[in-house]
């Protein structure tokens, strides 16, 4: 079993490869300021995710929890997958990209499992705080990301996978809201 550190590192690693491929995409997207804005911002949302795993890293390398054995491994098929596919929409990123090619990426890279991943590293460290930072920043990129599927894709099942996904991280959300102690 991989220890927490390298979990860590590697989610953070997938995390910093998602938001170079969305800072690529502004740039593609940089003729239209509200396309190259929504790019930058999830961008910054990915940047986000990877302060929010830094920080937990830090908490737990002072608690001297780091290398202790991860409660479950990233499995690396999905981690190959997912790195494949940010390989290739990272090659695919030039002129010819229709915005609908760049949010049907985003919303498959966003469907990845390494989101529910991040949320159980969180809450296996037992980090509810920031698992609830985490789920409720997914909530509002996931919601962007639908309107703008809304607004400029032709193809429903992509607005409906999106909308689906928005659902599950806001149940997942609702769901710890509730279990955490009132105080």
């Amino acid at each position: 079993m991989p220890s927490l550190r390298e979990v860590m590192e590697a989610t953070m690693a997938l995390e910093r490869e998602t938001m170079a491929l969305y800072a690529r995409y502004a740039k593609v997207f940089e003729r239209d300021p509200k396309f190259q804005e929504f790019w930058y911002s999830m961008a910054r949302d990915e940047a986000n995710h990877v302060g929010a795993l830094t920080l937990v890293s830090t908490v737990l390398e002072c608690e001297g929890l780091l290398e202790q054995a991860s409660p479950f491994s990233l499995e690396d098929e999905t981690v190959r997958r997912l790195r494949a596919m940010l390989r290739q929409a990272a090659a695919d990123a030039g002129p010819a990209l229709s915005m609908e090619k760049a949010l049907a990426v985003a919303l498959e890279i966003e469907e990845s499992e390494i989101e529910d991943r991040v949320g159980e590293l969180l809450k296996a460290v037992k980090q509810e705080r920031e698992y609830e930072r985490y789920q409720r920043l997914l909530v509002h990129d996931l919601g962007d990301l639908s309107y703008m599927i809304e607004c400029y894709c032709q193809d429903s099942s992509l607005l409906a996978r999106c909308d689906a996904l928005v659902e599950r991280h806001a149940e997942a959300l609702r769901q710890s809201a509730a279990a955490a102690p009132r105080a």
